[in-house]
């Protein structure tokens, strides 16, 4: 989720507790508390560690309870002052806890993935209910934080459409991939990857996509599942397995992407392929007119005329990335295993 709606969160809770802590630091510390997961956005060197670091162990179910306890560390001292007897460091820890516990069911509830299982699994959970900004989440959150200071009962009110606003999306999206599951099937096709997906201003629109014989196929969705716009088609990536081996920058791509595409293009010495995932794009038109049409998280590789692999690209979201040689993966061990990041 965006970074607004992760501090909101926090506050949102933090008013909704009896007797919260009576200091000025109590309301930006929940924030920077309720954020914190997100610290991994400053620990990557190259751009395509990004994929990896980012949702990556600060997200991990293992290191909550640590840094619920490194929270309250520094939250202790302040609120205790604040509200004498009321908070003890227990208490104070297991708050710290349920604020980076709804970070991280938050970033689950999209599309980009949230590796909770490290360092033992990189399994991404990816429920797909929520875009990566929800204005129907937002908005109470954003004006519970600004009129609720002083009425707990409105913050409780907040902290419930949360619980049931999430809940209840997660149950929608599979009832709407169920029902276009059913609908292709009864059109006597069968694919071998098939998603529902939130576009922007969901629950308003979403879109559907599947694979089926090498090709993909997308389409936008009302808030009821009826398809609302023509189906899109190109290739899938065929290339990936055998990029996974040969470099290591491609082997995190694929394990970050969900239906990678790909399209190929000629280049002086062989060709050129960019891979790229449609779910991080947008169907609905004033949203894709902003993006300009262009899919951020591309990928792309390079082959000389012997048909070898000389070189890859990972452009990231500002469009910058040089072309590298390929760097063969060697594999996780000692920190490197624990963040989940290939050496």
């Amino acid at each position: 989720m965006d970074s607004v709606t992760h501090a909101a969160s926090g506050v949102a809770l933090l008013f909704a507790m009896p007797r919260r802590p009576a200091t000025i630091w109590a309301a930006p510390m929940s924030m920077a508390v309720a954020s914190l997961p997100d610290i991994d956005s400053f620990f990557h060197r190259a751009p395509i560690d990004y994929l990896i670091l980012h949702r990556g162990i600060t997200h991990a179910f293992l290191a909550l309870p640590a840094l619920a306890l490194l929270s309250a560390l520094f939250l202790y001292p302040l609120w205790r002052r604040g509200t004498p007897g009321a908070w003890t460091f227990t208490r104070t820890a297991l708050f710290a806890f349920q604020l980076l516990l709804m970070h991280v069911w938050l970033d689950c509830l999209n599309s980009y993935g949230t590796l909770v299982f490290l360092p033992f699994s990189d399994y991404r959970v990816r429920l797909n209910s929520l875009f990566i900004v929800d204005f129907c989440l937002l908005i109470p959150l954003v004006l519970t934080c600004c009129l609720a200071r002083r009425r707990p009962r409105m913050a409780a009110l907040a902290m419930i459409w949360l619980l049931l606003y999430t809940g209840g999306t997660l149950a929608w999206r599979v009832h709407l991939q169920n029902q276009w599951k059913a609908s292709l099937h009864a059109d006597g096709i069968t694919p071998s990857q098939l998603d529902v997906l939130p576009d922007a201003f969901s629950p308003l629109y979403w879109k559907v996509q599947y694979e089926r014989d090498g090709q993909a196929f997308q389409a936008p969705l009302g808030w009821n599942g009826s398809r609302t716009g023509p189906w899109q088609q190109e290739r899938s990536a065929d290339l990936l397995a055998r990029l996974a081996m040969e470099d290591r920058s491609a082997r995190i791509w694929i394990g970050f992407s969900l239906l990678p595409l790909q399209d190929e293009r000629e280049w002086d010495d062989g060709r050129e392929y960019v891979f790229h995932d449609w779910r991080f794009g947008s169907l609905v038109p004033s949203v894709r007119d902003l993006m300009r049409g262009e899919s951020p998280f591309r990928f792309m590789a390079r082959f000389d005329d012997a048909d070898r692999l000389v070189a890859v690209r990972y452009p990231a979201r500002g469009g910058k990335g040089d072309w590298q040689p390929p760097v063969t993966p060697k594999g996780r061990t000692g920190i490197h295993w624990l963040i989940g990041l290939d050496e």
